[in-house]
């Protein structure tokens, strides 16, 4: 299971929580659950109104993000409306979201009942709902980091070519059509080893916020994941990945890098 850590905007850390657990095999195809967070203090009555809503919530974003990879909606009226978001990397097939997206559901359904403020991390997907309204807006406040175990022998020339591939797929994932804001991309860093990235942002972003945001994660990896082989980040609205080993599924649109 990942790390996670609640940091307001600009402000220094409040929480952080080592979890480390993730196996990385050797080619990291995987659907691991990373966090799940449920807020105790949201709990409401499991008959209310609010509790239904969420109940019918939860449903649509399944609905839709097996369909199109990503929801992001609301249901109820005045101070039972609840907001919700579910996304899938876009990398992933349909079938695999659809599992994802419904796994994730049942495991809420049980785990955290008739609480109101939620979020849970999959490998290949990712849920969030809440009372506030969430869609459109940025949220890095909360989030997950999960680094390898392994350092690298030349940190300096590593994170050199990792922070050039970072730009490259920033840029990617932000080019206008590109409606997932995915970035894929990958670097020979020698004969035998290759350095592989991700980034994404949630679909409801505009351009701009989806660029502050990832500008944070991509900021924000090195302070977290020192010189790791491999580290995961994903706050609400996007998430930074790197890692020697292959983590994404082929695409056609995969930068490839050499030096």
């Amino acid at each position: 299971m990942g790390s996670s850590f609640r940091r307001p905007l600009f402000l220094p850390f409040l929480l952080i929580i080592l979890l480390y657990s993730i196996c990385w095999t050797a080619l990291a195809y995987s659907n691991t659950l990373l966090l799940k967070s449920c807020n105790q203090g949201s709990k409401v009555s499991p008959g209310s109104q609010v509790a239904k809503n969420i109940r019918l919530l939860v449903s649509e974003l399944v609905s839709k993000a097996s369909v199109n990879g990503f929801a992001a909606t609301m249901y109820g009226n005045n101070k039972y409306k609840v907001y919700g978001r579910a996304q899938c990397r876009g990398d992933v097939s349909n079938a695999e979201c659809r599992k994802c997206v419904a796994g994730a559901a049942q495991l809420l359904a049980k785990e955290c009942p008739n609480m109101a403020d939620i979020r849970i991390w999959y490998d290949y997907c990712f849920i969030r709902y809440s009372l506030d309204n969430i869609i459109g807006k940025v949220d890095t406040d909360f989030g997950i980091y999960d680094p390898t175990k392994q350092n690298v022998n030349d940190p300096e020339a590593f994170n050199k070519t990792l922070g050039g591939l970072f730009t490259k797929i920033e840029s990617q994932a932000l080019m206008p059509g590109n409606h997932k804001f995915l970035g894929t991309g990958q670097v020979k860093l020698s004969k035998s080893t290759t350095l592989y990235a991700l980034v994404q942002c949630a679909e409801d972003l505009s351009p701009e916020n989806c660029a502050g945001c990832l500008k944070f994660a991509v900021a924000f990896l090195p302070e977290l994941c020192g010189n790791h082989t491999g580290c995961y980040w994903s706050c609400s609205t996007c998430l930074a990945r790197y890692n020697l080993k292959k983590f994404f599924f082929p695409l056609n649109s995969t930068i490839i890098l050499s030096y």
